[in-house]
């Protein structure tokens, strides 16, 4: 099935063709014999100076491929398109011809890509495909990025959308691998992860992070409802964690464990249950998530702060004049 690509009229910022080209330095971790992890950023000392500025590549950026003899199953895009022509030519590499796409949510990290899948299967959420030709523009502009802080991000050469939309809950398989993809409110209205039940593990993209999530402008009312979905996520039976932005030493040697999950409830229930503190917009991350750094379950990635002090700031403007919402832990 053809993907529909979003037609835009004119575009005042420059856009992903018209920037610095670069090398990307993906890093690769074969995580079983049907899941690859593809990486890049973090360290940003080799590429050009405009990309510095971006928040995913400061942070670490994944991608997965499922695959099962000549077909694969991207889960995300990655934010460039060096990036995603280098993982197609690496999957070709290894015989892959049928490839696939599954967006996790609407982020530009998470979809940039699939323009070179257009042609194919591109499967989402039904609402990560309105929020994807909503914001359209935005997103091929480059504007959508000013609200986190990145002016120069050049934006999207072509927006594609989701060619395959469900809701809740969804099953496929990759050969005989089964995966389940679960709508979960855990970061954008309409995120996914994906869960494979055979052995325990689940793709978390943003609904999990080291060193915090991400709060979104606009979710900040919904970040008790997002609580409550945590306790039912860490009701699944898991084994092995994969976020979109973590540690590749971390993922490259197993993965992140349940208590990732629990972290992040943590991290997410003291953003309310703390926001009525005296220092609570200028109490250092560490307060907030030390207990598991000291653990290793998370640790202190400095552009964090950044993120961090951005979510404590959304929380105490939204709920200024609100009462202190009651948390159900689940």
């Amino acid at each position: 099935m053809r993907s529909e690509r979003v037609s835009i009229g004119h575009v005042e910022r420059k856009t992903d063709d018209d920037r610095e080209a670069f090398d990307p330095k993906i890093q690769v971790a074969v995580i079983t014999d049907y899941l690859i992890c593809f990486y890049d950023g973090r360290d940003l000392s080799t590429y050009p100076k405009w990309l510095h500025q971006n928040i995913d590549m400061q942070l670490g950026l994944s991608c997965y491929a499922i695959h099962s003899g000549d077909t694969a199953v991207l889960f995300d895009t990655m934010l460039y398109k060096e990036q995603i022509l280098w993982i197609d030519a690496y999957l070709k590499g290894m015989g892959i011809r049928n490839i696939s796409v599954i967006n996790s949510h609407w982020d530009p990290d998470h979809i940039a890509g699939n323009f070179l899948y257009k042609d194919r299967d591109i499967i989402s959420t039904e609402y990560t495909r309105v929020n994807i030709e909503t914001y359209a523009q935005a997103l091929q502009s480059g504007e959508i990025w000013q609200l986190y802080g990145d002016p120069s991000y050049p934006g999207m050469s072509e927006v594609v959308l989701p060619n395959r939309t469900f809701r809740d809950q969804m099953t496929l398989f990759v050969g005989d691998v089964k995966v389940e993809l679960h709508e979960v409110f855990l970061h954008q209205l309409g995120s996914l992860v994906a869960y494979f039940p055979k052995d325990r593990i689940l793709l978390a993209a943003d609904a999990c992070e080291d060193s915090v999530l991400f709060i979104p402008p606009g979710t900040e009312a919904l970040v008790p409802v997002q609580i409550t979905t945590y306790g039912k996520l860490n009701k699944f039976d898991i084994d092995r964690i994969y976020p979109s932005h973590g540690r590749f030493d971390i993922i490259k040697s197993g993965g992140y464990g349940k208590e990732f999950v629990a972290a992040m409830m943590d991290y997410k229930s003291q953003l309310i249950s703390r926001m009525r503190d005296a220092d609570y917009l200028t109490a250092p991350l560490e307060s907030f998530i030390g207990a598991w750094v000291e653990r290793n379950v998370l640790e202190i990635h400095e552009p964090y702060r950044w993120l961090h002090e951005y979510n404590v700031n959304l929380i105490y403007k939204h709920y200024t004049d609100k009462p202190t919402p009651v948390i159900n832990l689940g």
